[in-house]
């Protein structure tokens, strides 16, 4: 087996790569049934697949699901929650985790401490002998329950198809993992176990953007090993970073004290790299330069290392009713508040109304003095008919559902005054859900319900592979992260890392925040 590794810096078109040379090449030599694509993410995974190749269904995806497949699709562990709460309550778990939006290990109860602690160790390949003795007892009854049940869990998929399974589900001839950087020391070792049998394996990634070390992902796993220099493949154009942010961010990981360093260029604009007096609990300076880049058209990212850090600037955006979300983590409610609000009011707010339109507007009003009776109960008839939910709601249809609020609600609008309508006929129930959305429409206007947001928030992490044209960074480390700072090895390397990606996702300019404890980095210019 040939192991690959194509080393891709910031926006060097590492993915594109893949989608438009490698995975190609591969498909032609072996057939499209032979290239197997894997990522942290199907999506992700997706994308590279997604150049009109036929590559099959099944061969791509992640390294989980890949698993799953060879163990003959075994019950998953996490999906017995309840079962293991009843029968453990000592140890029992709600549910929380590291992840992408903080990236530390929390504790909603002392067993999801405990469970997370052991996945990093089991992630790692820590031997058992290093684990602490509370992690050492839970993961004990977690595995004889897991047995007692024949449950396998998500981290038992990959330990397991590394100790009985040779080869990945079809025999693929080539191996292609994008962000290999990212993968823990337990899935590489399945990634290079399974490609033993392939024709050979391409590892795409780039070591100075291993940032996932909270789930046992390891630099020097993806980058350790003898491989001759002929199988390092280097792209060395960024597309996204400007001349001065590529010179701060790469004096910045310099210091890291191992790294597979990818000598690359910038794009040919000057950029900025420039400071800001605000900080975590002093955001009003570093909202009003944000909203002054967005005044002039620039897309932002505002940054911290663990999404606490970000409470008083979400605070103040939703008071001062700025557009904002994070696509890149949809789900994460706090960052993409327009998810319930902003939906139901962007549809009242576009009339003439569809029925499906009305049923989301319709949903947070009080029925008393607004709908004739019944009212709702035709809508939602009309919206289950799909042959009828997008159609215009007529006169006579909507007297019929709305009695005389039909005509009024329509007057609002005539005399534009849709809002003064609107709110006083809100469920209190539905008031909190639609605060932020009224409050942007009141203070930017409605169309600033039917824009994309300009500004994004969230985590060094949670935007990796993204860019904005203004990027600011806080400095704040959570106490954990402190603790790694100050101790030189591994968790400080992960650190410089998770900065160097959260400085490298400028594609304009670099606003350096400032420090307000002891418990943050000095990231300014020649530190």
């Amino acid at each position: 087996m040939k192991e690959y590794r194509l080393h891709g810096p910031p926006g060097c078109g590492k993915s594109h790569a893949l989608a438009t040379r490698w995975v190609p090449a591969a498909a032609e030599k072996f057939g499209a049934r032979g290239v197997v694509i894997c990522s942290l993410t199907k999506t992700a995974a997706q994308e590279i697949a997604s150049r009109d190749l036929p590559i099959p269904e099944g061969n791509v995806g992640t390294l989980h699901a890949l698993a799953y497949r060879a163990l003959g699709r075994p019950t998953i562990a996490e999906g017995e929650i309840d079962a293991w709460n009843e029968e453990n309550p000592m140890f029992r778990l709600g549910g929380s985790a590291p992840s992408v939006e903080n990236p530390e290990i929390t504790r909603a109860t002392t067993g999801d401490g405990l469970m997370a602690l052991a996945q990093v160790y089991r992630h790692r390949r820590t031997p058992r002998s290093q684990w602490r003795d509370d992690v050492l007892a839970f993961d004990k009854r977690w595995q004889a329950w897991c047995d007692a049940n024949d449950f396998v869990d998500f981290t038992g998929l990959i330990e397991n198809c590394l100790e009985y399974v040779d080869s990945a589900p079809g025999l693929p001839d080539v191996f292609v993992v994008d962000e290999a950087q990212d993968c823990s020391v337990l899935e590489l070792g399945l990634v290079r176990k399974w490609a033993e049998n392939a024709q050979y394996a391409v590892l795409a990634g780039d070591g100075d953007q291993a940032i996932y070390g909270w789930r046992g992902a390891s630099a020097k796993s993806f980058l350790g090993g003898h491989l001759p220099p002929e199988n390092n493949y280097h792209l060395t154009q960024s597309y996204r970073v400007p001349k001065a942010v590529h010179a701060s961010a790469s004096r910045w990981i310099g210091q890291a004290s191992y790294r597979y360093a990818v000598e690359y260029q910038p794009r040919e604009d000057a950029g900025c790299v420039i400071t800001n007096r605000g900080s975590s609990r002093n955001i009003e300076p570093i909202i009003d330069a944000m909203m002054e880049d967005v005044a002039h058209g620039k897309s932002v990212m505002l940054l911290g290392t663990c999404g606490f850090m970000l409470r008083g600037a979400l605070a103040v955006l939703r008071r001062e009713g700025v557009p904002f979300h994070n696509p890149f983590r949809p789900s994460q409610g706090a960052w993409n508040p327009m998810r319930g609000g902003g939906k139901r009011l962007r549809a009242y707010l576009n009339p003439p109304w569809t029925w499906r339109q009305a049923s989301l507007w319709v949903d947070v009003l009080t029925s008393r003095g607004v709908l004739a009776p019944s009212g709702k109960t035709m809508i939602k008839q009309q919206v289950d008919d799909d042959s009828r939910a997008d159609e215009l709601i007529s006169d006579g249809d909507g007297r019929a559902c709305f009695g005389a609020s039909w005509d009024e609600v329509r007057g609002a609008f005539r005399e534009g005054k849709p809002l003064e309508w609107l709110e006083p006929r809100l469920l209190a129930s539905k008031a909190k859900l639609m605060e932020y959305a009224l409050n942007m429409a009141k203070k930017r206007g409605p169309q600033s319900l039917m824009e994309d947001p300009k500004v994004v928030i969230g985590t060094m992490h949670s935007v990796k592979g993204g860019q904005a044209d203004s990027v600011y960074l806080l400095p704040d480390l959570s106490p954990s992260g402190m603790r790694e700072w100050t101790r030189p090895g591994d968790g400080r390397d992960g650190i410089i890392r998770t900065f160097y990606v959260g400085m490298t996702r400028a594609r304009e300019k670099l606003v350096l925040c400032g420090r307000c404890t002891p418990a943050s980095v000095d990231i300014r210019p020649g530190t």
